[in-house]
């Protein structure tokens, strides 16, 4: 079954026990005042999709709070401090991942500065609990709780989550401001990485179409056949069709170039860092006429170029990770009983007619950046 999103509106003291935590952390921005106010960020952990779900309200947050210390915090690693480093250093002062939030709490604390915490998890006992604890420290808190029910200010009022995560992250920061704040998930790659996008395109004036088919997930990669199979028949159709190799498991440039020699692959052996390979895949979606891969990171991540795009989607609730593009095509993967859906098992068919239907349609949702001679 395939479904069209359109038109996505934009607008708008310490111990020393804990002392070797603390020392785990990313300092980028220039240095407050110490009386400045801390904000500090919290969230469990950070894919690629959910760092860049948080940059709009981070954004907001820089720009309500110019004064503010903002901190980031979180259990467990963040691609905010990887491959998102560059996006996230003029927003976050200091980061502080893989450390428990009342660590954090208390080497600011120590500074005597006066506190806000926004809280993306969603976990209800957590945050249940945590509002107790900073409720007793007179520490204001904004969690991600239906309602925004936990709320520690008494003017508040009672309204609904937005469905969308991106949303829901931002809408707190608007309720900690006070005001409506400018949204914004769009990102900007560096002009080396369009460069090297273009002597990767070439002098081939074919529509350019990239794949992704790698993942984490068992369930979410897709095959090597199916991966060979959708770049035949969009090559057949007059396109050039690029396939994206990524971390985690699915199809390699090994198996690829035996199934489809026309395909044309691009990945580790490139030899860039993290940061750079991420500045390269925003230049290629730049480029690109669509965008053809599983829900997850790089749809998120070719969504802030606004890229035209085909999801396969294994079961997420797309009311809530959705990528921020106004043209997407969506493929749902079928079950098999009451087993989670495989991406794997997603007729090539459908794919390719999902993405015809969106060529068809025509046209980017921005323009192409100008090339600098």
């Amino acid at each position: 079954m395939a479904r069209q999103y359109r038109a996505f509106p934009r607008a708008h003291a310490v111990q020393p026990w804990i002392r070797p935590l603390i020392e785990r952390r990313l300092d980028f921005a220039v240095t407050k005042p110490s009386s400045a106010p801390v904000l500090i960020f919290y969230a469990r952990n950070d894919a690629l999709g959910d760092g860049l779900l948080r940059i709009p309200a981070l954004r907001a947050a820089r720009t309500a709070f110019p004064q503010s210390r903002i901190v980031y915090g979180s259990i467990g690693k963040s691609s905010l401090t990887g491959l998102l480093r560059r996006h996230a250093s003029d927003l976050v002062d200091d980061f502080r991942t893989i450390v428990p939030l009342p660590v954090i709490l208390a080497e600011y604390r120590a500074r005597s500065r006066p506190m806000t915490v926004v809280d993306f998890r969603t976990g209800i006992a957590d945050l249940v609990a945590t509002k107790l604890r900073l409720a007793r420290h007179g520490v204001r808190y904004e969690a991600n709780f239906a309602g925004h029910m936990l709320t520690s200010h008494w003017r508040a009022r009672w309204t609904l989550r937005p469905e969308h995560n991106a949303w829901r992250y931002h809408r707190l920061v608007e309720r900690v401001a006070g005001r409506q704040l400018p949204f914004d998930h769009r990102l900007e790659t560096t002009q080396a990485a369009r460069a090297l996008a273009r002597r990767l395109h070439g002098a081939d004036d074919r529509p350019l179409i990239l794949l992704g088919g790698n993942s984490r997930g068992t369930n979410k990669l897709m095959s090597d056949d199916q991966i060979a199979a959708i770049a035949a028949g969009l090559i057949d159709a007059g396109n050039r069709v690029v396939y994206l190799v990524t971390p985690g498991k699915g199809p390699t440039p090994e198996t690829l170039a035996t199934r489809e020699s026309r395909l044309v692959t691009v990945g580790p052996d490139l030899g860039l860092d993290v940061e750079a390979f991420g500045d390269l895949l925003l230049a290629l979606g730049e480029m690109a006429t669509a965008y053809v891969g599983m829900e997850g990171g790089l749809g998120h991540l070719f969504a802030t170029v606004m890229t035209p795009m085909v999801i396969i989607n294994h079961g997420a609730n797309l009311e809530r990770w959705r990528p921020l593009s106004n043209r997407v095509e969506i493929v749902t993967a079928p079950r098999r009983g009451r087993n989670p859906a495989n991406i794997s098992d997603t007729p090539v068919d459908s794919i390719l007619e999902a993405t015809h239907r969106l060529l068809a349609d025509g046209g980017r949702d921005h323009p192409v950046p100008v090339p600098i001679t």
